[in-house]
Order: structure tokens, then sequence, then C-alpha cells
């Protein structure tokens, strides 16, 4: 993954046995996913730069599974790694623990707020099923 490269992100979300999902359920996933993101790229970003950093979706497939394709412009490959760890945690249910290789550089209030947005998705109306990673 480039520094400043295009990463695809590929979500995928257990609709379970109501084989769909409610608009606001996706939205609050989607911002909960978008916060985490950028709080990572900010953790992980040289404090000397200013970066241009984008999350747009760039599919979502409405059918069960629920599937969202995310396309990241800007964020770093230890932040996109760390977000993965993060969303692998989720998945599993063992909960949050610190992403690897940004542990040193953590503050408390950015721990809490790590810890809220990934609270936010192991209790999300439509839980977080896979993640893959992608290089554009």
């Amino acid at each position: 993954m480039a520094a400043a490269g295009v990463t695809l992100v590929d979500l995928e979300f257990d609709t379970g046995a109501r084989g769909g999902a409610m608009l606001g359920d996706i939205g609050s996933s989607l911002v909960s996913i978008d916060e985490l993101l950028r709080d990572l790229a900010s953790i992980t970003a040289d404090p000397d730069s200013a970066e241009f950093r984008n999350v747009e979706i760039a599919a979502i497939e409405m059918r069960s599974p629920l599937k969202i394709r995310l396309s990241l412009f800007g964020i770093s490959p230890a932040a996109v790694a760390a977000f993965q760890g993060i969303c692998r945690d989720i998945i599993l249910r063992r909960g949050f623990s610190a992403p690897e290789g940004i542990a040193v550089r953590i503050t408390d209030q950015e721990a809490r707020r790590l810890q809220g947005h990934v609270a936010a998705l192991q209790n999300a109306a439509i839980p977080l099923k896979r993640i893959e990673v992608k290089d554009a």
C-alpha cells in the first residue's frame, strides 16, 4: 500500500435473519468506520506534514450479506493495517487492543476515542462479518 495511494477496503456485514438492514443502521456503522479510520490516520501521520485524506464509499451491494467497498486516499499503510486488525478483533469479538505499531504514540484521549468507535461497531445492529484490504 503506497502512502499516498488509493487503497480499497471491502467490508461485509451480517444482516442475519432479517436479510436486510435499515439505512440508519448502515449509516451509523459507516460513521463509526469513517471516524475510526480518520483517527487512526491522524495518530499514524507524520506530525510535520499536512496530508489530504479521503474516505469514500465506492460501492454498496444491498443484498444479504450487505457489502460495502471503501476507497481510501492518503491513509497511511500503518493506519490501514491497524484498522484491519481492529476490525478482525471486532469480528472475532476479542474487543479492542491497541493497534500494532502505534501503541507508543497513542494518548489516553486517543485510546478512549478508538474504544468508543470499536464499541459502536461491536454493538452495531448489523455486525461486521468480513474485511479485505486491496491496493487499487
